[in-house]
């Protein structure tokens, strides 16, 4: 995503503490700043006392008008009482440029009581102060002016909001420069909630006699990855029914050098999964019906393959040469309801296929429990197998089951790179972390039945299953 080269920074407000805590962290980067005021004269005091003591960047005071016209992005830290007059003074001078608006709506003598005001936010009051069109950015509401002043690391993180993405991610990039940690936590309306948690930080200072609060985001790095690695895990045997999969795993990848770190996904091939698991059938213990016989000559497929078929489905949908579509007992729509031959030895009784797991998202739980028990780790685990898609030819790795991953990433709500509101956009995630697998895993002979995906970007969920991404039977379109 491109971001707005910035190189003149107004910091309108500039002589309070926040302010001026702001002002020095960006001289200190190298910046050229103008302080903003309504009393141009104290502007240029301060600067020249911050140019003595920070001579790195050029910092110059100036009235709040002046001040904004001479800058590629402005910064907003005034009170929330000179807030309104504020813009006022200045919407002429920023039209056009990126506007950053750390403003809190306190109202003192209550500062630690959340007083939203009537417009749901101090940043939705700038935004019609500033008019239509304005490349409004919120951010900085929860970092105390004496950390930022501090010139150290700050041990707390940054939400940006903002309707505008490129703007977003501008503001982000210089806040990284400014050694700060930031978030984008979605669409300026969103800048209500960082401004109410200003209010909650001050009661937990005065409450707990902290030295100002921050606020911290688990889970992430909050940074859209930049690279995606897929690794298969080495020197697995031929598994059989009652093996010890997740040890065999975990063995495997330390003997190879590896390790699993937090955010890993684990994809392990459905049909090791099954094996284990005791989910191997021989043929000749088949007994097919006449239902099986009537679809496996319609099919050309072995009798005894459709009763496995039909014993595995919920719903027969159509008869194909060598295929049956069905929807399987746990929802799937798919061939042969995952009954597969391939790489299934002949046992003592003759040829035999494998059924899929009973229960795919239990399946993964336990590996997940047994990894992370194992390496220290918060991971996820995936389930896959490689199903054919409608309308198109060649198949693909899809979950079939899973554990610590949200399988879906609802994006509706957040907006594109050009502030359009996305409507419908919903990602597979563990879908398409499985098909990146697929790569690894193979099909054939490539006995890597297990691969180590590092760098996918996915919400962490204790409680979803795959089963979320089953589309409802009334939205199926073609029943």
């Amino acid at each position: 995503m491109e971001t707005t080269l910035i190189s003149t920074i107004s910091v309108l407000g500039g002589t309070g503490a926040l302010g001026l805590a702001l002002v020095e962290r960006l001289a200190a980067a190298g910046y050229q700043v103008w302080i903003g005021s309504r009393d141009p004269a104290k502007a240029e005091r301060v600067a020249a006392e911050v140019m003595e003591s920070r001579p790195k960047g050029l910092v110059q005071g100036a009235g709040l008008a002046d001040a904004a016209a001479r800058c590629d992005l402005c910064v907003v830290a005034v009170p929330y009482a000179a807030h309104t007059d504020t813009l006022a003074q200045v919407k002429d001078a920023v039209a056009g440029k990126i506007v950053v608006d750390t403003t809190v709506p306190l109202m003192p003598p209550k500062v630690g009581t959340v007083q939203l005001p009537s417009a749901g936010s101090a940043a939705a009051e700038a935004g019609r102060a500033l008019g239509e069109g304005a490349r409004l950015v919120s951010a900085l509401q929860n970092v105390g002016a004496e950390k930022l002043g501090s010139g150290g690391s700050i041990e707390c993180d940054v939400l940006v909001c903002g309707d505008k993405a490129e703007d977003v991610e501008t503001v982000r990039t210089l806040l990284a420069e400014l050694g700060l940690k930031s978030w984008h936590a979605g669409p300026l309306a969103n800048s209500a909630a960082a401004e109410a948690l200003t209010s909650v930080l001050i009661q937990l200072n005065r409450r707990y006699k902290l030295g100002q609060a921050g606020i911290r985001i688990t889970g992430g790095s909050g940074a859209a990855p930049k690279s995606l690695t897929v690794t298969a895990v080495p020197g697995l045997p031929l598994f059989q029914a009652g093996d010890d999969l997740a040890g065999a795993i975990g063995e495997a990848i330390a003997a190879s050098g590896q390790s699993l770190k937090d955010g890993d996904v684990v994809v392990v091939a459905q049909k090791v999964v099954s094996k284990v698991e005791g989910r191997a059938v021989p043929l000749a213990g088949v007994r097919p019906g006449e239902k099986a016989r009537e679809i496996a000559a319609a099919a050309g497929k072995e009798p005894e393959v459709v009763e496995l078929v039909l014993g595995e489905a919920a719903e027969t949908l159509r008869v194909g040469p060598n295929l049956v579509i069905v929807r399987n007992r746990l929802g799937h729509v798919l061939a042969n309801a995952g009954v597969d031959a391939s790489n299934v030895a002949d046992g003592e009784a003759g040829p035999a296929v494998l059924l899929w797991p009973k229960d795919p998202d239990a399946s993964a739980r336990g590996l997940r429990k047994a990894l992370q028990d194992r390496f220290g780790a918060r991971i996820a685990v995936i389930v896959s197998d490689s199903l054919g898609r409608a309308w198109r030819m060649g198949t693909t790795g899809h979950a079939i089951g899973s554990a610590g991953i949200g399988p879906l990433r609802d994006r509706r709500g957040e907006t594109d790179l050009f502030g359009r509101e996305l409507k419908a956009t919903i990602i597979g995630v563990a879908d398409e972390i499985a098909a990146a697998a697929s790569l690894i895993i193979g099909e054939a002979a490539e006995g890597s039945p297990v691969a180590i995906v590092r760098g996918a970007a996915y919400m962490a969920d204790e409680e979803a299953g795959v089963g979320e991404i089953l589309r409802p039977l009334d939205q199926d379109l073609f029943r």
